[in-house]
């Protein structure tokens, strides 16, 4: 499927600038340092570029006929991931803020064995390279059938709304973006783990030009994000030609990991065959 161009995973990377083949190198070891810093200072390390604009262009190209394929999530839901649980919650409580979240997501057996995007995944380097930024003893990719690798597909309208990740450490690659919105926001360490800091989180949702983050991504940008502690959402996507494409890889310190079925069951759950249009 892939060009044959491209015999090796070193192709699809820029490895001038950033030599992860290469991990006791002066320059690699550079790296590394960078992302821990950017990662203590503010929960997430970009590397843009990391993959060659050639590249990202036909890793988009391939991928775009499996959104038909992909489950549509629709849905509101109230504000998840939290440590408090019951209780009574006042109705201008984040708690009790209805949160939506519309996407496509691509589920890892429709993605091609043969594919560009799975071939930088199962890239040992690149593994290496996940487990030295995040500072795990051990590192393996996910063996789940369903989301160890998946693409986030969001058209015009579509956005996934304020969350926590359920855990620390997520790696994605930016395949495309919109003409319009689409765009990532993220308050760093906004709660702790013994504090859900909920008027911080009201801020937040209240006036997020000023209380969140919005990094600027090109395609081909690389990113480790730590986002069990930071509240984050990408704001609904407008009028564009093009959907936004993410590319997320799943990792686990366990060498079998698989996501919960209840979850799984869930995401397979939502209709593949609605009327949404989303253009390639």
């Amino acid at each position: 499927m892939h060009n044959t161009k491209i015999s090796s995973p070193r192709d699809l990377i820029d490895i001038e600038r950033y030599p992860i083949d290469e991990p006791d190198s002066p320059a690699s070891l550079r790296l590394i340092a960078q992302c821990h810093e950017a990662l203590e200072e503010k929960a997430l390390c970009a590397l843009p570029g990391f993959v060659q604009p050639g590249v990202v262009k036909l890793m988009s190209e391939e991928t775009a006929p499996l959104v038909e394929l992909a489950p549509y999530r629709n849905e509101n839901g109230t504000f998840g991931f939290v440590s408090e649980r019951g209780g009574q919650w006042p109705t201008d409580h984040p708690k009790q803020t209805r949160i939506p979240n519309r996407y496509r997501q691509v589920l890892n057996h429709h993605i091609p064995n043969d594919s560009l995007l799975r071939m930088l995944y199962l890239w040992a380097p690149l593994t290496e390279c996940v487990r030295r930024v995040f500072g795990s003893e051990t590192l393996y990719r996910s063996q789940c059938p369903h989301l160890s690798l998946t693409l986030k597909v969001a058209g015009e309208g579509d956005t996934d709304g304020w969350h926590y990740d359920p855990n620390d450490g997520v790696v994605s690659l930016l395949l495309a973006k919109p003409d319009n919105g689409g765009q990532f926001e993220y308050a760093p360490y906004l709660r702790t783990k013994d504090d859900e800091r909920w008027d911080d989180v009201a801020r937040v949702f209240a006036k997020p030009e000023q209380f969140a983050a919005q990094p600027t991504m090109d395609t081909g940008t690389f990113v480790f994000f730590n986002g069990n502690l930071s509240l984050h959402r990408v704001t609904p996507v407008g009028v564009t030609a093009r959907p936004r494409m993410i590319a997320l890889l799943s990792y686990d310190q366990q060498p079998n990991q698989v996501f919960g079925q209840r979850y799984i069951t869930h995401l397979r759950g939502f209709p593949a065959d609605v009327d949404k249009q989303v253009h390639s």
